[in-house]
């Protein structure tokens, strides 16, 4: 699997948790940052950056994936300065 096949499944992943509501942080992250000024595009890469993050410590640690960890990490995702 290449590495966009990997970016494109987070993207993929990012985009069903916006369509679901679940969790709903997704939602306000992406809302947050396009009001920030991210365009939609860049929001769900920088989104889909923390899914990958807590993706890669949950199979390093194997242990369940944290949504409350994952709230976090959506948290600290900053506008461009």
């Amino acid at each position: 699997m290449d590495d966009k096949t990997v970016v494109d499944a987070f993207l993929d992943t990012v985009m069903n948790q916006i369509e679901t509501g679940d969790p709903p942080e997704t939602r306000t992250t992406l809302d947050r940052l396009m009001a920030e000024g991210y365009s939609k595009s860049h929001a769900l890469q920088a989104i889909a950056a923390a899914l990958r993050v807590e993706m890669n410590r949950m199979m390093t640690d194997a242990t369940p994936f944290d949504n409350g960890r994952y709230a976090e990490l959506l948290a600290k995702i900053k506008a461009e300065g």
